[in-house]
């Protein structure tokens, strides 16, 4: 059996913190910095690694879920829009990274193309759907990165768990 993703991120950790770290020049501060930046990247990896999938369906069934909703009205350009987001919805075989930026890619083009020639009824609904969709989706990668330390209300965000739990 091979080792599991957990024993082989806290070997790379290991070696890093351990061995590479300490030969690298002290007065090279930039390979000092990357270095520390590759071990805490490592360290959020070994924390996520077995949450990718579920955080992937929970993003990827709210956008698709959110873009389903949508009734676009309008010219040409809104109605060709419209079809390529519901193509590129019907062609993701599973929720994956890859199918939701062609899915947000979509909904995007359906953004621009609601601002040429879409319905002032619709676009104002998918101005709102799409913020909303957004303020989620923001929340959501907060949560993801919480470890990062870079988020100043750290502190009222819930646990990847509990995210993913929530759906």
């Amino acid at each position: 059996m091979i080792p599991g993703f957990a024993i082989r991120l806290d070997s790379m950790s290991r070696a890093i913190s351990s061995v590479i770290i300490p030969a690298i020049d002290p007065e090279n501060r930039l390979a000092q910095e990357q270095a520390a930046l590759l071990l805490g990247q490592l360290a959020m990896m070994s924390g996520q690694w077995d949450k990718v999938e579920r955080y992937t369906e929970l993003c990827h069934a709210d956008l698709t879920s959110t873009a389903k909703a949508l009734k676009p009205e309008g010219g040409a350009a809104t109605t060709a829009a419209g079809e390529e987001l519901s193509n590129r919805i019907a062609a993701a075989q599973a929720p994956s990274e890859e199918s939701f930026r062609e899915v947000s890619a979509a909904l995007e083009e359906l953004v621009q193309a609601v601002d040429e020639d879409g319905g002032d009824a619709f676009r104002r609904h998918l101005h709102k759907e799409v913020l909303e969709f957004g303020k989620r989706q923001a929340f959501r990668d907060r949560a993801w990165f919480v470890a990062c330390g870079f988020d100043v209300n750290a502190g009222e965000l819930p646990r990847i768990e509990e995210l993913i739990r929530a759906g």
